[in-house]
């Protein structure tokens, strides 16, 4: 056998992909050239040149080196356009960090799709691809997280609305459908953009209890169930098909993570109202005042159970203020014997928040 015949070709080369991805050029305006005067350039007058199969490594795919191509002219943005080569060059240093936002933009893309490796560059800019972790749009100690941040704001404008992203999903498809027809698996594994696998339903990022919008700057949709030590979390897009991770909005009554054995105290200030409102409830702990505890959980919190038994490890005498009267699939609902009266720390817990999935993980009911 000769050296071709034992080199795997890429998935990607393969026409019906070419075609997606020579379509997602000229929906941006450019058009694609195939010659043998490099592997990919631009000449700054709407052309991509991509590199002729007789010069293109086994490795290569057309799909692989137009996306590269695109993710430079969105690092890059409308300015530089018309210059030759998106106005870069690799004659010396001093476009390196340009060069790791464009593949920071590649991973956070590609990503999405579970193409992140298929899509890699195969030039000496490899090790770095395959370095990045975590956020590629948040983790940097150089400037490019930064770049690919402005890069994939662009994507949100015309002429990129949706076309790389369209162009990933179809690139996607077609593998699949390659892999079912021919009974093998499949050429990549996709993984969620925050890092875990795609869950099996068909709900969004958006319908998720743990979706927010915060983060440094401007604040961007993000996912809790991402966020490290540090408190940061990944980004994501309401309309992102869910990860494995996917939950409802949080049902208090349903839950009560926050009042059982998740945490230990509830302190209260000596000017919060419950302390003259509901005095038996309150205790004083050295110099703090705390919600009396009733073995792990709140004195206050009762339980009704699918038999229709209730406890209520507090007093007994209480009314039931809050109105928890549904039913639930865990035969399970929590309430708060002194809902309208309870202290502030209670009232500024935040369904959803970051305290509640720390509560929830801790009594086993988020991963």
């Amino acid at each position: 056998m000769d050296e071709e015949s034992t080199t795997l070709r890429s998935p990607l080369s393969q026409p019906q992909i070419e075609e997606i991805w020579i379509a997602a050029v000229a929906a941006v305006g450019l058009k694609i050239e195939r010659g043998s005067s490099a592997y990919a350039s631009t000449d700054g007058r709407g052309k991509i040149e991509i590199g002729a199969d007789e010069i293109l490594d086994s490795d290569d795919a057309v799909a692989q080196l137009i996306f590269h191509e695109l993710c430079h002219g969105l690092v890059e943005g409308p300015e530089r356009r018309a210059a030759p080569d998106w106005g870069l060059s690799n004659a010396d240093g001093r476009d390196i960090e340009k060069e790791h936002a464009c593949l920071r933009v590649q991973v956070h893309l590609a990503g999405r799709h579970g193409l992140r490796e298929l899509m890699a560059p195969t030039t000496e800019y490899r090790a770095y691809h395959d370095a990045i972790s975590g956020d590629p749009l948040e983790n940097a100690s150089d400037g490019a997280a930064a770049l690919a941040r402005e890069a994939i704001d662009r994507s949100s404008s015309r002429p990129w609305i949706d076309v790389l992203d369209r162009a990933l999903a179809e690139t996607r498809a077609r593998l699949d459908a390659c892999a079912s027809e021919e009974g093998t698996p499949h050429v990549a594994t996709a993984v969620h953009p925050v890092g875990f696998a795609f869950g099996e339903n068909q709900e969004t990022c958006g319908t998720c209890a743990w979706s927010y919008r915060g983060g440094r700057g401007p604040p961007v949709e993000r996912c809790r169930q991402s966020a490290g030590s540090d408190g940061n979390a990944r980004r994501t897009e309401a309309r992102f098909r869910a990860c494995v991770r996917w939950e409802p909005p949080v049902a208090c009554q349903s839950c009560g993570a926050c009042c059982r054995e998740a945490y230990h105290s509830v302190t209260v200030s000596v000017r919060d109202p419950v302390v003259w409102k509901q005095p038996d409830l309150v205790v004083r702990n050295g110099h703090r005042f705390e919600i009396r505890r009733a073995g792990d959980r709140c004195a206050a919190l009762e339980e009704t159970r699918a038999d229709g038994s209730s406890e209520r490890d507090g007093l007994r005498g209480l009314t039931l203020k809050s109105a928890a009267t549904s039913t639930v699939s865990a035969g399970r609902v929590f309430s708060c014997a002194i809902y309208d009266d309870r202290p502030r720390a209670c009232r500024d817990f935040e369904a959803g928040g970051a305290h509640c999935l720390v509560a929830r993980r801790r009594v086993g009911l988020s991963p």
